[in-house]
């Protein structure tokens, strides 16, 4: 049997690990999430904004905070969504192709920037890595095509470690370091299966890097941010858009399964991002001119 004081540190330890995170979500959902140190510029000002993904129903499972996030609180912003194939692996792709319209709209971006690809070099396979010199022309073609000023993507890990996923990550990663032109492009962090799978308790610890920049926000709002800031960002969905980020994913119903309904609830991915920007010096100084213009 447990002892009386010992119960009552355990009682009081789980109660923190209940609160402390939503004090954290709702810091960053309602609070502090429009400062310039905790969202930046390049994203509170961008004008066109493009998510690069691999398959259908990517863009709510992973990076729906990051997409309602910087719509919502950027008014200026068109948002963008390419997704490099049908996700035709089992057959599906017309009908994911389909299901893909609905969940841009619940996200809030025109099937006419809603695009999927269906070329023969870039089909769903999880044991195929991806030509990323194609995906890189594609890249380009629709950042030119759309004029697009900021990129959001996969890191190296692909969230999930999805071979696809992390090609996307490889051909996003060269064309932004080797194309002087090309837009800022942030990745979303990926991390353990562990911490990916704890609701909101893994939120305090990515918090950690920002906490300082959370105070200050707190203390004396900002809509300019230092260049080491700038370097990432964490964005976390309030309620409304939590039930958008579902609403998007019900759009996928050949996706829908018991699982899907737990992951919905669980996975940090649907609840808050943070964020990486990829090295880019051109890129950089052309925007900290364009913001002293």
């Amino acid at each position: 049997m447990i002892p009386r004081r010992a119960s009552r540190w355990l009682v009081r330890l789980a109660v923190l690990a209940v609160v402390v995170p939503l004090i954290f979500q709702w810091l960053v959902a309602y609070v502090v999430g429009s400062d310039a140190r905790i969202l930046p510029p390049e994203l509170l000002l961008a004008k066109n904004l493009l998510i690069v993904t691999a398959h259908p129903d990517d863009e709510c499972l992973f990076f729906a905070p990051s997409i309602l996030g910087v719509l919502d609180r950027n008014k200026r912003v068109t948002g963008g969504l390419l997704v490099m194939s049908t996700g035709n692996n089992y057959g599906k792709g017309d009908t994911r192709k389909v299901e893909l319209t609905g969940s841009c709209e619940a996200l809030g971006i025109s099937a006419e920037r809603c695009v999927a690809l269906d070329h023969p070099e870039l089909q769903d396979n999880p044991k195929v890595w991806w030509n990323t010199g194609l995906i890189e022309e594609f890249v380009h073609e629709h950042v030119r095509k759309w004029d697009i000023d900021a990129i959001i993507t996969f890191d190296e890990g692909g969230v999930s470690g999805h071979i696809n996923h992390r090609a996307v990550s490889a051909a996003v990663s060269h064309y932004t370091a080797t194309n002087p032109q090309s837009p800022i492009a942030y990745t979303l962090t990926t991390t353990s299966t562990l911490r990916k799978y704890t609701f909101l308790g893994d939120l305090p610890y990515t918090v950690l890097p920002f906490l300082w920049r959370i105070t200050e926000a707190l203390s004396y709002p900002a809509v300019t941010a230092q260049v080491h800031e700038g370097a990432t960002a964490l964005v976390a969905n309030t309620w409304h858009r939590y039930i958008l980020t579902r609403r998007a994913f019900a759009q996928h119903d050949s996706q829908y399964s018991w699982d899907r309904h737990l992951y919905m609830v669980l996975s940090r991915y649907v609840w808050f991002n943070d964020l990486k920007r990829l090295p880019h010096t051109a890129a950089d100084e052309a925007f900290r001119t364009a913001v002293k213009v």
